[in-house]
């Protein structure tokens, strides 16, 4: 057997017998002689017997070697073994062994298991060399979003919490970064580690399961809260529901062209007119377009970086729209537009930003509203003594439109109908096509029971030429009403595919035989198959929706949720017109008497306007809107526009 001197830290210690060892080689193997070192002395003065492996022997049945007094270790090397070696180790044995257990056994031919704080002692004794180095290397820091690292509850593990006394509060404090519950066992707190079912692990799921729960109904009590305030008319000078008074009668309609000039902008200096002059935006947009369109990629780059020079996301109204065109144009050069499009319908808006934005949108722009006004006026009117009735809505989205209406439905004196909502959307990227809708259902029932309304919903996410009659399960005893509000405009035509989708749908709503078609569209001229006709009537449309914006929502409080609708509508609808062709380009809106041929070859007839809510939207638009708004009629046809322009169209329809 060999002998050794007393060892300091650092120093090294022979082995018997060098020439006959193999290579140098350590074994944690817990079948191996064991190498003894007592925890009470550390590494420094250690006896040198207590060095020499010791022969294995058997042990008591369910007894274990204590981790602080015993490290198995098979010595193999024909060289000099370090001290550091000697310390790995021990270091690693003793973070390998679950330490937090019961109470350890004294393991045979050692000397009896030490108490904690000598145990701890030893560990300090053994880390510290390691801790200083580690220290000087990368000093501890506290992040302002920590606790102080002498907290008693809930520290961190900074250097300084890593490694300190034994005391029972040190011992609270390093149990207290397992997020399980700790289990104090006579002054030691011991951590499950998944070895052992624990009931404190099943009290800690259930609790957080139910502050999981909790946390949702408080989301879904404020998200209600906010559809009350956006949707509902909660207050009793509501023009729409209100009788119209007497100057609502002589109110004038229309006259094009008796507000602002669309482009002219007021208030501006000599210096700002001369700059605008010396850079004309909308010249060189359709230039780089001209030259996208024969894929002239120098002539476009060149053209792009004079837009950039001088556009913005934060800029005036020109500026935000240049800017967003620009995307467009780039992402058409490069030929990634459906791929930058997808991306951008699959982000999705919360319901609670999406109430935000429709409440600045509804304050600035009364299209939205006034069409929801129109639609449920005419299903009030036409339901008039039903008893039950059937509303299958096309492009239900988040159900916007049906609070106010189920609110309506709830004041009537007597009993109240049974309403059924039958809910149509395309279906959602992901593993729950029918989520969106899905939650609408269930906000309209709340709604529904608030008002005490016999309420039932039924949910399709598909594409909706693939819709059946059989599908919608029509009941003829039901007064059937079919809505659909600005969505057929995402529908594929005649240029696409001989099959169109558009007279797909209508054919299929003439066959349901419905009570009452209603029937809103935007009043879209950038529908043509050449790029650069559909891109300057793009243009210029959204010119329109970027200066009415500008107009009406300019304060610094409304910039944020302005720039949102300008972000996340607007700028991708311009994007998918610009850089999508195809099945791609989903965008395609066509003009109110386009679509006036389109339902008339389908089989409808088209109904004339209740002109008592006429004159209530124009009375609503003359009193809380901005001048530059107007409410027209044309052959039928509801109109509203901003400075001339008709941006969207209503009417109403029964099959022939």
């Amino acid at each position: 057997m060999g002998s050794c001197e007393d060892v300091e830290y650092g120093d090294i210690y022979s082995v018997a017998n060098p020439d006959a060892a193999p290579a140098r080689m350590l074994d944690f193997s817990l079948h191996q002689p064991h190498l003894q070192f007592p925890p009470s002395y550390g590494f420094h003065s250690l006896p040198a017997a207590s060095y020499l492996p010791s022969p294995p022997q058997s042990l008591p049945l369910g007894s274990t070697t204590s981790p602080a007094s015993t490290i198995t270790t098979e010595l193999e090397s024909p060289e000099e073994l370090s001290a550091d070696d000697a310390v790995l180790a021990y270091i690693n044995q003793f973070l390998l062994e679950d330490d937090d257990e019961e109470e350890s056994f004294p393991s045979p031919g050692a000397a009896i298991a030490t108490a904690a704080p000598e145990r701890d002692s030893a560990l300090l004794a053994v880390a510290k060399p390691f801790v200083d180095i580690i220290a000087d290397a990368a000093p501890y820091q506290q992040s302002p979003w920590m606790d102080p690292p002498n907290a008693s509850a809930g520290t961190g593990g900074g250097f300084p919490n890593m490694f300190m006394s034994s005391s029972s509060s040190s011992r609270q404090s390093s149990c207290q970064l397992v997020p399980s519950e700790p289990v104090k066992e006579e002054g030691r707190c011991a951590i499950h580690r998944g070895r052992k079912k624990n009931r404190n692990d099943d009290d800690g799921l259930e609790l957080e399961e139910r502050r999981s729960k909790q946390s949702a109904l408080c989301e879904e009590e404020i998200i209600r809260e906010m559809f009350d305030n956006v949707l509902l008319c909660n207050c009793t000078n509501c023009e729409l529901q209100s009788p119209l008074p007497d100057e609502a009668e002589i109110t004038k309609a229309y006259v094009k062209g008796s507000g602002n000039r669309r482009g002219r902008k007021k208030g501006k200096t000599k210096a700002a007119a001369a700059i605008e002059e010396s850079v004309d935006l909308t010249t060189l947009l359709i230039h780089c377009a001209q030259a996208a369109a024969i894929d002239d990629h120098r002539s476009s780059g060149e053209l792009l970086k004079q837009i950039r020079r001088h556009s913005s996301a934060h800029g005036d109204a020109g500026q935000r729209l240049a800017h967003y065109v620009a995307n467009g144009l780039e992402a058409r050069l490069a030929g990634i537009g459906s791929t930058v499009h997808r991306s951008l319908v699959a982000h999705r808006t919360s319901t609670a930003d999406m109430l935000k934005i429709l409440r600045l949108y509804g304050t600035a722009c009364p299209f939205l509203k006034l069409s929801r006004f129109f639609s449920n006026e005419c299903i009030l009117q036409a339901s008039k003594g039903a008893t039950r009735l059937h509303i299958i809505d096309y492009g239900i989205d988040h159900g916007f439109q049906w609070p106010v209406f189920l609110q309506r439905v709830g004041k009537i004196q007597g009993p109240h109908p049974r309403i059924r909502i039958t809910a149509i959307d395309l279906p959602q990227p992901g593993f729950r096509p029918a989520e969106r809708i899905e939650a609408t259902g269930r906000r309209l029932h709340d709604y529904a029971r608030t008002y005490n309304i016999p309420f039932e919903y039924h949910a399709i996410a598909a594409k909706w030429d693939t819709i059946r009659i059989e599908d919608l399960r029509i009941d003829k005893d039901e007064l059937l009403i079919v809505n659909c509000l600005f969505r057929m405009r995402h529908m594929m035509d005649e240029t696409v595919t001989d099959q169109s989708p558009r007279m797909t749908v209508l054919n299929t709503i003439r066959k349901l035989n419905p009570h009452l078609f209603i029937h809103a569209v935007v009043n879209g001229t950038y529908n043509a198959p050449f790029f650069v006709t559909r891109f300057k009537e793009a243009l210029f449309y959204f010119s329109s929706l970027f200066d009415m914006l500008e107009t009406t929502a300019s304060k610094l409080e409304e910039q944020e949720h302005r720039m949102l609708i300008e972000r996340d509508f607007f700028a991708r609808e311009a994007l998918n017109v610009i850089a999508c062709e195809g099945t791609e380009r989903v965008e395609r809106p066509e003009t109110y008497k386009q679509w006036q041929v389109r339902n008339l070859r389908a089989g409808f007839r088209q109904q004339p306007l209740n002109q008592e809510t006429v004159k209530k939207a124009r009375y609503k638009v003359t009193r809380s809107y901005n001048k530059d708004f107007f409410v027209d009629e044309d052959n039928k046809w509801m109109l509203q526009g901003w400075k001339g322009r008709v941006i969207v169209a209503m009417s109403t329809w029964k099959p022939s």
